[in-house]
């Protein structure tokens, strides 16, 4: 559910986060990729509507960005995207145009291979399974599922909340915590990066229902161990989200779609 939301330009930032893409063959531009201190964290995709959605993570995928100013804000819970909010938290956002969202979401933790995993489930069912390889999509990472949603004309939500880390690596302590915090009914606050790829095969083989997947991909730039607690006690939490409007493979218009969808709840 949508609670908040607004619009956002950084401009001189002094992030350790960044994009950079890469080209292929003829083309200048093919791949993109996330970076944390201007290593590749994740391989978030390339260029090609018609190519499947994917997002894999690489070895500079290894820290959180702490919030450090605010970090008693969000473990008491960010109701309300507050001006003084908004502040800190871009200065540890990279340069750019952004939706700035707030939402109320529940995990659900999936591993590669698993009967709840796109890749193996959704994906494959429109696209097929890699023409190269002849198996599904491996993203090298657990991940977090929020919501799956059918919209309007054969479009789809499918939402994706992904760790810089495993959770093998978390505080057993800091989890507890956590743990109990949600059985008090609290809810803190986690922040993301995050890209909308809008995706649709050229063709497929008989009725679908869904057959343009926006896929919206959170990656998680602090709050490990609130959204494993969350998950792991079935309760939810708010999420901050840096929408990058210039980064994905979606247009103003789609953009616009998805917050609709959000806003519905």
């Amino acid at each position: 559910m949508l609670l908040d939301k607004s619009e956002i330009e950084i401009k001189s930032s002094s992030s350790i986060i960044g994009f950079t893409t890469e080209g292929g063959g003829s083309w200048k531009v093919w791949d993109r990729y996330l970076t944390l201190e201007g290593k590749r964290a994740f391989h978030i995709g390339n260029i090609c509507g018609t190519c499947s959605f994917f997002f894999e993570r690489l070895e500079g995928a290894n820290q959180s960005v702490n919030a450090e100013a605010i970090i008693d804000a969000l473990n008491k819970g960010v109701k309300k995207l507050e001006p003084s909010i908004v502040q800190a938290l871009a200065l540890i956002v990279p340069d750019g145009k952004y939706e700035l969202l707030l939402q109320d979401v529940g995990p659900r933790l999936v591993k590669p291979g698993e009967k709840a995993d796109y890749f193996t489930d959704e994906q494959v069912a429109l696209w097929g399974v890699d023409g190269f390889w002849g198996m599904p999509h491996f993203p090298k990472t657990e991940y977090y599922r929020l919501q799956t949603k059918k919209m309007k004309e054969g479009r789809g939500l499918f939402e994706f909340l992904v760790p810089m880390f495993p959770h093998n690596w978390l505080e057993s302590n800091r989890l507890a915590e956590y743990e109990t915090a949600y059985d008090n009914n609290e809810m803190p606050s986690a922040v993301s990066i995050s890209i909308l790829d809008v995706k649709s095969p050229a063709d497929w083989d008989g009725e679908k229902d869904i057959t343009n997947h926006y896929c919206l991909a959170h990656y998680l730039i602090d709050g490990h161990h609130k959204v494993y607690a969350a998950a792991k006690t079935g309760k939810p939490l708010t999420l901050i989200s840096f929408l990058a409007v210039s980064q994905g493979v979606s247009s103003e218009e789609e953009i616009a779609e998805l917050l609709g969808t959000l806003n519905e709840g």
